[in-house]
């Protein structure tokens, strides 16, 4: 059985909710963009749930291995990719970071006008390059993650176009 998409979960959800808010973004109208920010933290929920789902999913053949202790090292793509307890406790951390992030930065987006769909789906394609790092394992996957990531950051730097500064 091929469980690539199921060790991908995580990122997968992550791509599938960040193309559904653009699209949701389209049709919000108004400065607020409450509803794209909201969508931005259920889809960092819906990550931490799948990733969680994953990690305990590898957890399950761990008494056939004969380590009743351990978690599975699950290798996905080629063994290009892999999900095991240090990428998990990774992605959780960005998660919770990227979420954080937004909580604080709202205001000083608002009062800017820089709270746009632009900024939180860019933000949330950065997770994902960051997500994709944390999995690598091989120096091609880190370096589709990093530029995944780079990016991101590039265009996010260039949202404040009206700036004097």
């Amino acid at each position: 059985m091929n469980l690539d998409f199921l060790i991908a979960l995580p990122e997968i959800v992550l791509l599938a909710g960040t193309c559904a808010l653009m699209l949701v973004d389209l049709r919000v109208g108004g400065e607020d963009r409450r509803v794209t920010w909201i969508m931005a933290q259920c889809v960092l929920l819906a990550c931490a749930v799948s990733t969680l789902v994953v990690l305990f999913g590898s957890v399950t053949g761990r008494e056939a291995l004969g380590e009743p202790g351990s978690i599975a090292v699950l290798y996905g793509y080629n063994r290009m990719f892999v999900a095991d307890l240090m990428s998990h406790v990774l992605k959780l951390a960005a998660y919770g970071t990227v979420s954080l992030m937004l909580v604080y930065s709202r205001q000083y987006l608002l009062d800017r006008g820089l709270l746009r769909g632009e900024f939180v789906s860019l933000l949330l394609f950065a997770l994902l390059g960051v997500m994709i790092m944390s999995s690598a394992s091989s120096f091609l996957t880190l370096y589709l993650g990093l530029e995944l990531l780079s990016l991101c950051l590039y265009a996010m730097v260039a949202l404040n176009r009206d700036s004097a500064a």
